[in-house]
């Protein structure tokens, strides 16, 4: 049965991703890219990792997206959506929000999906 739990566009959360070996999980943060018309039926969410790492932010390649207001998402650290790693994840893996992106950083976020699925 699908989650009743809404999460929206531009939500940063905190998602259990798992190990590669399966011996665990880390808790890392996200962004919700589904519109939450597309994922309400549906037990997952799609999502894009979002990385602390500083040669994202100070160096990004293709398909990152550097957040000039990463503390209005919630994040600790200056962070870089990875929209080279976008994923499926279920609902329940799902931990908490941490907050939503500014509408400026947003706007980057959907300029860099556009360019990636040339739309």
């Amino acid at each position: 049965m699908p989650s009743t739990t809404t999460y929206r566009r531009g939500e940063v959360v905190v998602v259990s991703v798992p190990f590669s070996n399966q011996a665990g999980s880390k808790p890392r943060p996200a962004l919700v890219l589904s519109a939450d018309s597309f994922h309400r039926g549906l037990p997952d969410v799609l999502v894009c990792a979002i990385s602390s790492q500083p040669r994202y932010h100070q160096r990004p390649g293709p398909g990152d997206v550097p957040l000039s207001h990463w503390q209005a998402g919630g994040l600790h650290h200056p962070s870089t959506v990875r929209l080279s790693n976008l994923f499926s994840v279920e609902k329940t893996l799902i931990r908490y929000s941490l907050g939503t992106l500014h509408p400026a950083d947003w706007a980057r976020v959907e300029t860099g999906l556009r360019k990636a699925f040339g739309l």
